[in-house]
């Protein structure tokens, strides 16, 4: 173990000062710019620390995989090039450094992943009806003057959460049957899903509905609307009683930036 940490000292070091200083960047960038799509901070930490480990594994199982296949390229790789590694030239160093940080980025790489379909005309006056209200807030916990229009459509007294509620208020705009519920779980019902825990029965579109399990609650927790996926694979929500950080208990409506592998669901009332 003292090895270990004598050896790795400075990705130990680096690790913390990395993750404080996306937590800041992430905290500051959130004030500065809130009608602005940003990561959920502890949903994104915990999606990095599973890549790191999934890459790991890979590495290792690549590795089994090559010792039992290939025998001797592994006895020549451990023995030979692993040993006398620092008895090569500058010039051959710097030749194997670059292809295995090659190989080792490619491992890491993600599939690139387009930006999802059309947008029918209700979606795009829906999708700009949402975006207008980026700047709502509460004025107490759980009150306001959108807030409690919020909830009063679907006929709850305030305060309480609104997630759920602000989903359903903006669905009634446009006349669109929805659940009409200030509950969360009833936006991910069976009937209504397209995408489920990685089963996709159809892309998802703008105006689409999104929500989120939690485990402590051991039920869905919170809910949002689907705007569009990015170039990287993440996706943009629009989601009410939330915050900068992605709480399902903030103080405003705000644009996030979500990972697609944390939506418990995705609902579809849009025909």
């Amino acid at each position: 173990m003292k090895n270990f940490l004598k050896t790795y000292k400075e990705e130990l070091v680096a690790i913390p000062v990395l993750v404080l200083g996306f937590f800041l960047l992430n905290w500051i960038l959130s004030s500065l710019f809130p009608n602005s799509a940003f990561f959920d901070f502890s949903s994104q930490m915990e999606t990095i620390y599973y890549r790191l480990l999934s890459v790991v594994v890979c590495f290792a199982f690549a590795w089994l995989a090559l010792r039992i296949s290939f025998p001797q390229v592994y006895n020549y790789l451990r023995e030979e090039f692993y040993h006398n590694f620092e008895d090569l030239d500058p010039a051959t160093k710097r030749k194997y450094a670059i292809r295995i940080f090659l190989v080792f980025v490619i491992c890491v790489a993600l599939v690139s992943r387009s930006v999802g379909g059309e947008t029918s005309e209700i979606r795009g006056k829906l999708i700009h009806s949402l975006e207008s209200q980026l700047n709502v807030r509460e004025t107490s916990p759980n009150r306001g003057y959108m807030v409690d229009k919020y909830l009063h459509s679907v006929g709850v007294n305030v305060p309480a959460p609104w997630c759920a509620a602000f989903v359903s208020y903006n669905l009634q705009q446009y006349k669109i049957p929805n659940p009409c519920s200030a509950w969360s779980p009833n936006y991910a019902l069976s009937k209504d899903v397209i995408y489920k825990a990685k089963k996709k029965i159809a892309d998802p579109l703008p105006g689409d509905v999104v929500t989120y399990y939690y485990p402590r609650l051991k039920r869905v927790g919170h809910v949002g609307f689907y705007c569009q996926k990015d170039q990287s694979g993440y996706i943009i929500t629009i989601e009410g009683n939330t915050n900068g950080g992605g709480s399902r208990e903030g103080d405003g409506v705000y644009k996030k930036k979500r990972e697609l592998s944390k939506i418990y669901a995705i609902s579809r009332y849009i025909k």
